[in-house]
């Protein structure tokens, strides 16, 4: 039986559990109804897609996983965390190139690899998001190997579970473990790289606008300034998962340690509170959430 503080923290990651599923789902069915209607989505709405859809099977993941664990002794969470492995790298990307698209659709710079962006992004972005699909892909294979490992130190005999228990040590202290922080770092990166541009294009642009004549630009100004707040909002909530991720992965914790369950609270903490964020931002949304609480029927 879970200790009453853990107990706790497991009811956190309960009530994060369905906001993040409730939020992903609403996101996904307008967006592909749409999709369905119309036979076309934005650029942006598809990259939203993608995350949404991502991001729910992530926290079906992640919960099954974490609970089956607690209270199962056999080995199924394994093939679990392999589903895991490949949504968590998939909902990293998706989220990069979020960025990377508000990035290329917002700065104001006059650099010609912007202008080409600019014109190309369109035919970039279905490819961006097949391309992250392929790269997901790529953490299964370690992934196999590491839960084969697992499985076959269960199974063997006493000397083979001595000889392979070393040589699981090493796959994963030198191969499997730099693996995953490295293929989390890279959309990472381009993630920052992405959010400091854009960053840095719309404080250019509020100085210039401060510079002129501030009264008829005031709105735009405000415009400008909720811009900046959602970015760095999103850039908060990113950070908040991705640091305690790759902390998590350096030096793991016990299921049933009450520091596993804290560490679980602190990672989907993100995932949960920013499907809401995107449904207040997205008008397209905000009218689709107005209309089912009406009419449950029309969503």
């Amino acid at each position: 039986m879970p200790t009453l503080l853990i107990l706790f923290f497991m009811i956190l990651f309960l009530l994060e559990f369905m906001a993040a599923i409730l939020g992903n789902s609403f996101i996904i069915i307008v967006l592909v109804k749409e999709w369905v209607q119309c036979w076309t989505l934005p650029l942006g709405d598809m990259i939203l897609t993608g995350l949404g859809i991502s991001r729910f099977f992530l926290q079906w993941a992640a919960g099954l996983s974490n609970f089956y664990r607690y209270f199962s002794s056999n080995n199924g969470s394994l093939y679990l965390g392999i589903f895991w492995n490949f949504t968590n790298v998939a909902t990293f990307w998706f989220t990069t190139w979020l960025a990377v698209f508000y990035c290329v659709k917002i700065s104001s710079f006059t650099h010609p690899i912007f202008f080409w962006l600019k014109w190309r992004i369109s035919q970039f972005v279905p490819w961006l998001l097949l391309w992250s699909l392929l790269i997901s892909n790529l953490i299964l294979i370690p992934s196999f190997i590491k839960n084969y490992q697992t499985l076959y130190l269960i199974t063997g005999n006493y000397s083979e579970k001595t000889s392979l228990d070393d040589r699981t040590g090493i796959f994963q202290r030198y191969f499997y473990l730099p693996l995953k922080i490295f293929i989390l770092l890279i959309p990472f990166f381009f993630f920052l790289v992405s959010i400091i541009l854009v960053i840095s294009s719309l404080c250019r642009h509020l100085g210039n606008m401060q510079q002129h004549s501030a009264g008829p630009q005031h709105q735009s100004m405000q415009v400008h300034i909720t811009t900046l707040k959602s970015l760095f909002f999103f850039l908060i909530l990113y950070t908040s998962y991705v640091l305690p991720l790759i902390i998590a992965l350096i030096a793991p914790v016990s299921v049933y340690s009450s520091w596993f369950w804290v560490w679980q609270v602190v990672i989907y903490a993100g995932i949960s509170i920013h499907p809401a964020f995107l449904i207040l931002k997205s008008s397209k949304l905000r009218r689709a959430l107005k209309k089912m609480l009406h009419d449950p029927e029309t969503v």
